[in-house]
This record gives structure tokens, sequence and C-alpha cells, in this order.
């Protein structure tokens, strides 16, 4: 009885003795793994902030509910890039024991992971990049004779696009349900173009073709709530403008004017808003 339990603790030691240099080697890797992934993180976060990305990511509605909370852009890479080098390394490790279950699992995640967090970290620079677009766009359209209103539908309209866009660049880089994705996307867009051209179509089949010129490009931009006009011999206090018609405040009373008329008939500002207020 006792040769057959020593026989088994020499078994015990002899595997574990094959194992040592296997075992000294992933902790090895997994202490030279921690170290890079803490100076590599410091090293992105440090470079984020340097190109002034945190600034650029808190512009956006979600980069600023995320900064809010405690995770600028810089913090947010930083840890997925810490979280993405432990994973590798782990798995690393793990593979040098030479356990063939483990093994399987380790290639299927290391497969996998660069694909995940290379769809989180595009998707997030892509919040970055598409702020930067459309501010680049709206001083762009700043210059032109475009109407306020419709500058700001249209950047508005660049956005969203972009971050359609954005959302499913990164579920096909993730590779999260290619076939689905694409099938969506393809509606999407489809349904965006034909209601796109619908508008068109009904503001010209409704006759509202001088009024769509107004919006876009000829509205009255001096004008605002609190000035006093004076248009086709009708003076009176504008006490709301919106995107096709004036409400004046006249002595005889509330008068609705469309907006087309200013054009085509022209006016003349008697008050500023400034001038009248005070």
């Amino acid at each position: 009885m006792q040769e057959e339990i020593l026989k088994i603790i020499e078994e015990l030691i002899g595997i574990l003795y094959s194992y040592l240099p296997s075992i000294v080697s992933s902790i090895l890797i997994l202490i030279i793994g921690y170290i890079v992934g803490k100076v590599t993180a410091k090293a992105v976060a440090g470079t984020i902030k340097l190109i002034k990305g945190d600034e650029s990511f808190k512009k956006s509605e979600i980069g600023d509910l995320l900064t809010k909370a405690g995770y600028p852009i810089s913090r947010i890479i930083s840890l997925l890039t810490k979280f993405a080098i432990y994973v590798v390394t782990i798995v690393t490790a793990i593979s040098v024991l030479r356990i063939p279950a483990l093994e399987e699992l380790g290639i299927a995640v290391v497969t996998y992971v660069p694909k995940l967090f290379g769809a989180i970290i595009v998707f997030f620079l892509g919040i970055v990049f598409t702020e930067w677009i459309t501010s680049f766009a709206e001083g762009l359209l700043r210059n032109t004779p475009i109407s306020s209103q419709f500058r700001t539908t249209l950047t508005l309209f660049l956005k969203y696009v972009l971050y359609i866009v954005l959302i499913f660049m990164a579920f096909e880089m993730a590779d999260i349900a290619p076939k689905v994705t694409s099938s969506i996307a393809q509606a999407l867009f489809l349904t965006i173009g034909i209601s796109v051209g619908l508008t068109l179509a009904l503001l010209i089949g409704l006759g509202l073709r001088e009024e769509a010129l107004v919006v876009l490009f000829s509205e009255p931009r001096e004008l605002e709530e609190g000035s006093v006009i004076e248009v086709d011999g009708l003076r009176g206090k504008i006490v709301r403008m919106t995107t096709l018609m004036v409400k004046l405040e006249t002595d005889e009373g509330i008068v609705v004017i469309p907006k087309k008329k200013l054009v085509t008939k022209g006016y003349k500002i008697i008050k500023k808003h400034e001038e009248s207020s005070s």
C-alpha cells in the first residue's frame, strides 16, 4: 500500500517537474504582458490627449455623456488597449502549458479578440472623425447663401448618416451577423434615398418650389423675433418666425405673411431686436 502511494507521489512530482519549465515560462509571459499592457496603455492615452482627442470626442452626444461619467476617449482607448494585451498575454501563457483543450480555446479567443477590439476602437475614433467632418461641413456651408435652418438640417443629416455607416462598419469588423447586417444596411440606405427623393418630388409636385428656394437659399438672415419691419406697406413687430411664415404684430392685430413675400416684395427693417428691446 505504501509503495503504491509513493509511486503515485513520484508520478505527480514527475509530471509537475516536466511542466515546471512551461509554468515558469507562463509566469514570465504574464509578468511581461502586464508591464507591456500598462506602458502601452499610458502611451496611447498620452498620444490621444496630445492630439486633443478628448476635446473632439466630448463634442458628440455620446462622448459628452461618457466624459461626464469619467470615461473620455483617451481612457476608453487606453483601457481597451490594456485589456486586449492582457487577453493575448493570458492566452499565450496558457498555450505554453500545451494543454490541448485550453489551446483550442486560446486559438478561438486570439482569432476573435482583435476583430472585436478593432471594431470598438474604430467606432470611438469614428465618433471623433464624424464630429470633425460635420463641424468642417457646417463651417463651409456658413459661407454659402444657404439658410440657417437648412444648414442645420443638412449638417444633422450628414452626422446621422455617418453614425449609421460607422455602426454598420463596426458590426462588420466585429463579424457580428455579417449577412443580416449587410441586408439591414442596404434596406436602410434604400429607405433614406427613397425618402429624400419623395420629399423633393412632393415639393415640386405640390407647387412649393418657390417656398423651397426660400428655405434653401433666400431666407432673410438678418430678421429675428422682436425686430420691427415694413413689407409691402405693412409695418409690424416680428413675434414669431417659422420655416415658411413670419408672424407680425401690427396696429390692426396679428398678421401672418409667407417668407417668400419678403423675398419677392422686399422689406425694410425699422428697428432691430436690440433697439426695440432697449
